[in-house]
């Protein structure tokens, strides 16, 4: 199942996930970065079939998330992304006229959540709704708001789901962010309709917490 997520490392300094401690995403075997493309003519043009093309054999048939970064700087201009397509910036689409130079890679083993022998899964929690910036279920916002029924601090996965469906988050196409000790954020500005869905999370403990 393909999850398509937009990574920006330079993003941590201002963004609102970052606000929520939360670092995206979880991967257990990415690519090399690729910079195929300068933006120059039409735009910057990072695409999974032109990387596969001139990269033979460095990228799996079905890559389940794509991570892009600006070279330099924070990640401002209007792109398309997503893990079955790469990255697109046109040079028209942004107020300048110029887009920066990306690059990418690609996650080949995304870790689906599982609960071991001597863990055990909490109950759902869903703390927020997608109003204001996002909707942010978070580790330290859920032990804060239950004082006397903490989750444990160190979590060795999540399960997070879209509420409405009960079905796993990735089928819900989102840019969000998650890793087991921090929590999931999903932040509105991210989306391609500026407007996350709303999920619940549950967290794989010990079993003597």
């Amino acid at each position: 199942m393909k999850v398509f997520v937009i990574v920006v490392l330079a993003l941590v300094a201002y963004s609102p996930s970052a606000e929520a401690g939360i670092h995206c995403p979880c991967c257990n075997k990415w690519t090399p970065y690729f910079n195929r493309d300068k933006p120059t003519g039409l735009g910057d043009f990072e695409l999974l079939s032109l990387h596969r093309k001139e990269n033979p054999g460095q990228i799996c048939a079905a890559p389940e998330i794509v991570s892009c970064e600006r070279l330099t700087g924070l990640f401002r201009d209007s792109v398309s992304i997503a893990a079955d397509y790469g990255l697109a910036c046109f040079n028209f689409l942004q107020s300048d006229g110029q887009c920066e130079d990306y690059k990418c890679r690609y996650c080949c083993n995304y870790r689906y959540p599982s609960c071991p022998s001597g863990y055990r899964w909490t109950r759902y929690y869903n703390r927020d709704l997608p109003t204001g910036t996002g909707d942010y279920e978070t580790l330290s916002l859920i032990n804060k708001e239950n004082p006397y029924a903490r989750v444990c601090t160190d979590p060795i996965a999540i399960d997070v789901r879209v509420t409405r469906t009960n079905r796993p988050f990735q089928t819900s196409g989102e840019n969000v962010c998650l890793a087991p000790n921090l929590g999931f954020s999903c932040v509105d500005a991210q989306q391609p309709d500026k407007q996350c869905q709303d999920y619940k999370i549950r967290f794989c403990c010990p079993n003597n917490h």
